[in-house]
């Protein structure tokens, strides 16, 4: 299996979830979604972004959207997959997590996954990393 590059963001609200899942697929999930996002780049974080290469078959279950611009800059999707919230769900299930299905496919409907690189990925959605205040 090969590994593919993807971008993914949820809401702040569902990281802690989001990265409960992803530590309990193997230690390649420890640490995803630390790096926060608003749309000022000041606190409070609205979103968290995890990004980089992912085995295949957990590609595979994360939702994702491919992007294209228009001829006049607009995003466009061109390539909707929901993700397989079922399957995410009896591995969550297996691993002992306390996470309904509903839980997981309310994740999966307020992410935001791509293979659009990361800073890319942020501009479309009008989000960027949140620096902490400084020390005055």
């Amino acid at each position: 299996m090969t590994d593919t590059f993807s971008t993914l963001i949820v809401q702040a609200q569902d990281a802690p979830t989001a990265r409960a899942i992803a530590a309990a697929f193997g230690p390649g999930g420890v640490n995803m979604w630390t790096t926060p996002l608003s749309a000022t780049g000041q606190e409070p974080a609205t979103h968290y972004i995890s990004s980089g290469y992912i085995p295949e078959e957990f590609v595979s279950l994360a939702p994702c959207t491919t992007w294209e611009q228009d001829e006049t800059g607009n995003w466009i999707a061109s390539d909707i997959y929901p993700g397989d919230a079922a399957t995410v769900y009896a591995y969550a299930e297996m691993g002992g997590l306390p996470i309904s299905l509903v839980t997981i496919q309310g994740i999966f409907s307020r992410a935001d996954c791509s293979p659009q690189e990361p800073f890319v990925h942020m501009g479309r959605m009008g989000l960027k990393i949140v620096q902490p205040a400084a020390d005055v």
